[in-house]
C-alpha cells in the first residue's frame, strides 16, 4: 500500500498565435477537483504554469515568449522549471488540465515532463479535450488515466484505488489503455453531481492572484479596468445543442458523461455563498463561466441584484443565448427592454451577442435554430442595448462545411449592418470541429477532417476543414476581408494598437528564439 499522496493540479503553459493576446488560465475545473480532494483528506496544490508560483518573476514565465517550430508562441514556465517544482514538492500524483484542443501538445509535454521526474508519479488528465482524444493521449504512455466526465468524485476514487494498489482501469468513469486498447469504464449512478449545490467549493485561494492582478488580461478577460478578477459559474450545461460547441455531445451518452451538457442550475443561496468566499479573497470583478447564463430571468435578477449590492462588477461572460433577451407581448416575441435595463443596472455594461449567422438554414442545421431571424430583430436589439449603454459586440461564424459563398457574404453584410445599428464591432470566426463536438464527428464522417489532424492549427486563424463547399483558402480570405468591410477604420486602428502583436513587441515580451 502506498503512502498518502501529495497531489499537484496543473494548468499547463500556453501556446498561441503571435497575433493573440496571452491570458493565464485559472478556470474552475481544477479548483473544483482540489476542493473534492481536500474534502477527501488529501493534500493538494495548484500550479498555473503560464505564470508560475507566486515566488516566480513574470518576466521568466508569462512575459517569456518563445517562438516554437510549429509557428506558435509558448509562454509560461520552462519544462525544466516545472520538473524542478514537481521534484522539490515531492508530488506523487499530478493532474493535468486539457480543455482546449490547440493546447493538446502542451498538455502532453507536461505529462512527459512529469514522467521524466519519476515514472512512479501517477499522471491523470481531465477536461473535455482529454476525454474526447483518449487514444491520442494515452498511447504516449505518459498519461495513466483520463476522467470520462466531470471528475470531482472520479479523481478521488482513482487515487483511492491507486493507494490500495488496485487497477485504476476498474474505477468507474475512467478511460485507460491496456495492451494497446482503450478501456472505457461506464459511470456508476452517483459518479456525477446532479445537484450542483452538493459540489465541493472551488479552492480559489490556491490561485496566484498576485500574478493575475498585474495582468490586464486576467483569466480570459481582456480589460484594463481595476479590480481583482475571479471565476465563477452559477450553472452547468446549456438548453441548446449547437454542433460546434464543445459540450454538444455531453447531453447524450449518459453511460459515459452523465448527461453533463444538460442545463442545471445552482440555487441562489449556493451562488451567494460562493460570492462571499470570493469577496473574502479580495475579488471585486467576476468572470462567469456559464454556457447559458441568462436562462432563468427571475433567478438571474435575484442573483445579480444581490451581487451588485455587495459591490461586485461583471468582468465578462462566457455564454449567453439571445432568445433569453426576448419576451412575449400581445402574442408575439419582442425585445425584453425591461430585462436589459435590469441587467445594465446590475452591472452588465457589455454583453457579446452571438448572432452566428444571417442564414436560417445554417442556424437550423448547426445551431439548434436558437436564433430565429423572423422573430428576433437583431438590429433593434443592438439599438436598444446601445441606448442603455450596454456595449454589444457581435460574433458571426462563416465557413461551415456546406455553406455557400452567397451565405457567407450574407453574414458579412449582416455584420456590417449590425455595426451600423450600434454594435462596436463584429468578429467573424471560422467554425472549428473541436473533438467532443457534433461538428467534429460530422467532419470526420464526411471527409472534412483527417483522424490524424494536427491540433496545433485548431484556432480561429485557420479553416481546418477541407473539401468544403467554399475552399478553405477562400474562407480565410473572406474572413479577413469581412473584418475590414464590416468594422470602422477607427475601431480597426484601435485593435491594432492594443493587439497581441503590440504586446509581443514590447520590452516586457521580447521574443526569444527557440
Amino acid at each position: 500500500m502506498k503512502k498518502e499522496p501529495k497531489v499537484l493540479l496543473i494548468y499547463p503553459p500556453t501556446q498561441l498565435m503571435d497575433i493573440e493576446t496571452p491570458r493565464p488560465d485559472g478556470s474552475l475545473g481544477p479548483l473544483y477537483l482540489a476542493g473534492a480532494l481536500e474534502n477527501a483528506g488529501y493534500q493538494v496544490d495548484i500550479l498555473d504554469a503560464s505564470v508560475g508560483p507566486e515566488s516566480a518573476n513574470l518576466k521568466d514565465t508569462f512575459y517569456r515568449s518563445v517562438k516554437q517550430a510549429n509557428g506558435l508562441v509558448r509562454i509560461g514556465m520552462t519544462t525544466e522549471d516545472i520538473q524542478e517544482y514537481i521534484a522539490r514538492g515531492s508530488y506523487s500524483v499530478v493532474g493535468v488540465s486539457s480543455n482546449f484542443t490547440p493546447q493538446s501538445n502542451i498538455a502532453l509535454e507536461i505529462a512527459s515532463a512529469v514522467k521524466a521526474v519519476s515514472r512512479d508519479i501517477l499522471v491523470l488528465m481531465g477536461g473535455v479535450n482529454a476525454r474526447s482524444l483518449p487514444e491520442r493521449l494515452l498511447k504516449t504512455g505518459n498519461v495513466d488515466a483520463i476522467c470520462s466526465t466531470k471528475g470531482e468524485k472520479i479523481i478521488v476514487n482513482m487515487i483511492r484505488a491507486w493507494i490500495k494498489g488496485s487497477d485504476i482501469a476498474e474505477v468507474s468513469g475512467t478511460i485507460t489503455m491496456r495492451d494497446g486498447k482503450v478501456i472505457r469504464r461506464c459511470l456508476a449512478p452517483d459518479d456525477v453531481y446532479q445537484n450542483l449545490d452538493e459540489l465541493p467549493f472551488p479552492t480559489w485561494e490556491k490561485l496566484p492572484f498576485k500574478h493575475y492582478d498585474g495582468i490586464a488580461s486576467s483569466h480570459a478577460v481582456l480589460s484594463i479596468k481595476p479590480g481583482r478578477y475571479g471565476p465563477i459559474d452559477t450553472s452547468s450545461g446549456c438548453p441548446f445543442k449547437c454542433w460546434y460547441c464543445h459540450i454538444s455531445k455531453e447531453k447524450d451518452h449518459g453511460d459515459e458523461t452523465g448527461g453533463i451538457g444538460s442545463l442545471r442550475l445552482k440555487s441562489v443561496d449556493r451562488v451567494m455563498e460562493e460570492i462571499h468566499r470570493l469577496k473574502d479573497l479580495g475579488v471585486s470583478r467576476l468572470f462567469f463561466e456559464d454556457d447559458s447564463l441568462l436562462a432563468n430571468k427571475a433567478r438571474v435578477m435575484d442573483m445579480f441584484t444581490r451581487m451588485r449590492e455587495m459591490g461586485f462588477s461583471i468582468g465578462a461572460i462566457n455564454g449567453v443565448n439571445l432568445v433569453h433577451l426576448q419576451k412575449k407581448e400581445a402574442g408575439r416575441l419582442v425585445i425584453d427592454k425591461e430585462y436589459l435595463t435590469l441587467l445594465r443596472d446590475c452591472g452588465f455594461d457589455q454583453i457579446v451577442f452571438p448572432v452566428e449567422s444571417a442564414n436560417q438554414r445554417i442556424l437550423q442545421k448547426y445551431a439548434t435554430n436558437k436564433l430565429n431571424h423572423a422573430t428576433l430583430d437583431i438590429y433593434e436589439l443592438v439599438k436598444i442595448a446601445a441606448e442603455l449603454n450596454i456595449v454589444s459586440p457581435i460574433n458571426m461564424m462563416i465557413g461551415f462545411p456546406d455553406e455557400t459563398e452567397a451565405e457567407i457574404m450574407a453574414s458579412i453584410e449582416m455584420g456590417k449592418r449590425i455595426v451600423e445599428a450600434g454594435a462596436p464591432y463584429c468578429t467573424f470566426f471560422i467554425p472549428i470541429p473541436f473533438p467532443g463536438s457534433e461538428l467534429f464527428d460530422y467532419a470526420i464522417r464526411n471527409g472534412h477532417l483527417d483522424s490524424n489532424f494536427n491540433p496545433d492549427i485548431f484556432n480561429w486563424k485557420h479553416a481546418v476543414c477541407k473539401n468544403t463547399t467554399v475552399a478553405p483558402e477562400r474562407i480565410v480570405e473572406l474572413r479577413d476581408w469581412g473584418w475590414d468591410y464590416a468594422n470602422s477604420k477607427q475601431y480597426i486602428a484601435s485593435r491594432i494598437e492594443a493587439s497581441a502583436g503590440h504586446r509581443w513587441s514590447s520590452s516586457a515580451t521580447k521574443l526569444v528564439s527557440s
